[in-house]
């Protein structure tokens, strides 16, 4: 088996935003029934879950993968992962490494976080604590927002960018995210009112942040011997490649505070097990938790020249169907970021691109699509290459 045998056959997902009236375990239990529904199988082939989820399993929310299962009938191994933000994603790598393996031949991913049972008490920046150096940064008084508007400055007086330039990514996504039926936000914001929003850790304003919701998403991967003996699956998007790399925790110990060598190194990892480039990638969802964040991973990723992504956001290159498309779904910003399931739904936005089912949000290139998932300001990036062809069984 290489790594072309490897599909994924279905997803599923919840909306994302604030369901106080949900457990976590509903929220995963209905992700992971669409995501067995959609792929035209019956649950009895499932032979693993892999849940990924930073908070999930702690607190009032124990077992969450166990609880899960039951709750679709379900009697299989599960596996939790946790990676900060990225959660997600390093699930789904591990899920695609068992397959591969030959471990087993269709597994589930599922991610997972129900946030809003902690906004409320004032622990979301503790839990956060966990994706950045806390006896570094956390203890002397930074947050994972205060990180980000250093990078943010670092980028600035590097390459001369504007508060314009920054405002271009979430007005960007806010429009692509009316489109998303899973977001969280479905509604635009103009670049006046990011200009005039009250600045929380200068230049970061209140309109920057991705927020912290509930949700789950799901996917089902399968090997090319599973999906040939199983003729009921109607579509097969072609796993092509995936990378993963890791960085220091605090900033101080980066070479860069204007680019992320984790991302840099895990898509060089993708590209070449994929045997493609920056150039053949025509969608990409990436981690756009702050606009610098979207502006880094555009640049480290291949598809902008360094110092290059701010004025070419602005100048409207990552709009759909335009140079390359970036975030059709909303990103991190307007869809909302319940961190387990970030990465998971990176991969179900891609997956649609590739299936041409995305409908107003549809890029027209979608030969190749890519997913970045990150923990924290960047200690660990996760890459996904997934390709349009041998979509149709």
């Amino acid at each position: 088996m290489n790594n072309k045998d490897i599909y994924v056959i279905g997803y599923g997902m919840t909306k994302f935003g604030e369901f106080y009236n949900e457990s976590s375990s509903s929220l995963a239990s209905k992700a992971l029934f669409e995501s067995i529904k959609n792929s035209n199988i019956a649950k009895e082939k499932v032979q693993s879950v892999f849940f990924g989820s930073l908070v999930s399993s702690t607190n009032s929310q124990p077992s969450i993968g166990i609880a899960c299962i039951r709750e679709n009938n379900m009697s299989v191994p599960v596996t939790r992962l946790e990676a900060g933000n990225a959660s997600g994603a390093a699930a789904f790598h591990q899920a695609y490494s068992s397959v591969l393996s030959g471990l087993y031949d269709c597994v589930a991913v599922v991610g997972i976080e129900k946030l809003s049972d902690y906004i409320n008490n004032e622990t979301i920046e503790r839990i956060l604590s966990s994706t950045i150096d806390f006896q570094w940064e956390f203890e002397m008084g930074a947050t994972l927002t205060s990180l980000y508007a250093i990078l943010t400055k670092a980028y600035m007086k590097e390459h001369n960018a504007t508060l314009e330039q920054l405002a271009a990514v979430p007005v960007k996504n806010h429009k692509n995210g009316v489109h998303n039926p899973y977001a969280q936000f479905r509604r635009e914001i103009s670049i006046d009112r990011f200009l005039k929003a009250k600045r929380i850790a200068d230049p970061i304003g209140r309109f920057d942040p991705a927020t912290y919701c509930d949700g789950s998403s799901s996917v089902i991967i399968a090997s090319s011997k599973f999906v040939n003996e199983h003729t009921d699956i109607e579509t097969k998007v072609p796993i092509l490649g995936l990378g993963q790399a890791s960085d220091s925790l605090a900033l101080h110990h980066r070479h860069s505070l204007t680019s992320l060598s984790s991302t840099e190194n895990a898509v060089n990892r993708a590209y070449k097990i994929a045997n493609i480039n920056a150039a053949n990638i025509g969608v990409a969802e990436v981690h756009d938790s702050f606009p610098i964040g979207e502006i880094l991973a555009i640049e480290d990723l291949g598809f902008f020249a360094k110092g290059e992504g701010a004025k070419a956001t602005e100048n409207g290159e990552t709009a759909i169907n335009s140079k390359i498309t970036i975030n059709p779904s909303g990103g991190l910003k307007a869809r909302g970021d319940p961190f387990g399931a970030t990465g998971i739904a990176q991969i179900v936005e891609i997956v649609e691109q590739m299936r041409g089912n995305a409908k107003e949000r549809q890029a027209d290139n979608c030969n190749y699509g890519l997913t970045q998932n990150v923990q924290g300001t960047g200690a660990m990036t996760y890459v996904s290459i997934f390709a349009q062809n041998e979509v149709k069984k």
